[in-house]
């Protein structure tokens, strides 16, 4: 199985953490940020994974040789990373041989919501959402989002109403860059994946009760080392 794991951007709201280290490599748990995505993909069955890098590229390939075991890794280039992240999975396009998970280098999720996500998946785009209510605290900042049928009709941050959050894990074919060709290719996935929502081309993963956490501002770093285990993993 393959997977494609965005980790280009500068993560300017992580500062100061992320003045002197890419965002990925900030520490959790005694450990990159990105070894965890990393290591929970492997224990859903990754053994391929394609790491789009740009700021500060170059720490993030030396820091990851080697790890984890068992799954090969493959880097490659987003040197317009300010763009937007839609511009990172286009970077991947080349190197992406069927269908694949879709992973962001700072959302760190248990290796079930990948194997919920991967589990009888077909020839359509998924997305694992876990579903909340209007009164909770993570909608300020999570993407929303609206499920009708089993599947999402609709993405946004604003998303109003909304019946579940966006975990940021996705199972995705090849013709997820055709949504991102042409001026898309310069914005965000979440535009993206909102029109292809709206297009009803993207199914809904219910993880409910799964851990998982974006990490963006420092109090999301404390939240996220509150949420790991003894062993220093989330699950």
């Amino acid at each position: 199985m393959q997977a494609v794991i965005l980790a280009a951007g500068d993560g300017d709201r992580l500062a100061p953490h992320t003045c002197l280290l890419p965002k990925p490599l900030v520490p959790l748990g005694g450990r990159p940020m990105l070894s965890h995505v990393l290591d929970g993909l492997a224990a859903a069955g990754v053994r391929d994974a394609v790491v789009v890098v740009g700021y500060r590229g170059g720490q993030v390939r030396a820091a990851l040789a080697g790890r984890p075991p068992g799954v090969t890794l493959r880097f490659v280039e987003n040197e317009r990373y300010e763009l937007g992240n839609a511009r990172s999975l286009w970077a991947a396009r080349d190197a992406v041989t069927g269908p694949f998970v879709l992973a962001m280098a700072d959302h760190v999720v248990e290796p079930e919501i990948t194997r919920s996500l991967v589990d009888r998946a077909d020839g359509r785009c998924r997305l694992a959402v876990d579903r909340a209510d209007p009164g909770d605290a993570r909608a300020a900042e999570a993407t929303r989002a609206r499920l009708r049928d089993g599947r999402v009709i609709d993405l946004g941050k604003s998303l109003a109403p909304w019946d579940a959050l966006d975990t940021g894990m996705f199972w995705c074919t090849r013709e997820v860059f055709g949504a991102i060709d042409g001026p898309a290719r310069d914005g965000e996935l979440g535009d993206a994946f909102a029109a292809i929502a709206r297009a009803g081309g993207l199914d809904a993963v219910d993880v409910t009760g799964r851990r998982w956490i974006d990490i963006d501002t420092p109090d999301d770093l404390l939240r996220a080392e509150s949420m790991l285990g003894a062993d220093g993993r989330l699950a």
